[in-house]
């Protein structure tokens, strides 16, 4: 996104759990991490876009046909994530 964000797609239900999963692994302080889920009601720009001339949402890769319908458990990608945002955070 324009504000240097990435979003990933994972399978519904996700933004509930994810307090109990980051706390699963280990991650005292979710919001330490700055990771967001997002559930019912809320939504991403989808690219291509400019965000309303904020700057460009682009794809790091782009959803296929034969697994857009087969979105990964959070839990698969959490501890990746929050260990990523972890350094990001860290190196800012």
């Amino acid at each position: 996104t324009p504000e240097g964000r990435a979003h990933f797609l994972v399978a519904p239900g996700a933004a509930a759990e994810l307090p109990r999963l980051l706390y699963r692994l280990g991650w005292d302080d979710p919001a330490a991490l700055d990771l967001r889920g997002l559930g019912p009601g809320t939504y991403i720009t989808a690219p291509p876009s400019d965000r309303g001339g904020l700057g460009p949402v682009r794809w790091l890769r782009p959803p296929a046909l034969d697994s857009a319908t087969r979105l990964p458990a959070a839990r698969l990608l959490l501890g990746t994530l929050a260990y990523v945002a972890h350094r990001s955070r860290a190196g800012a």
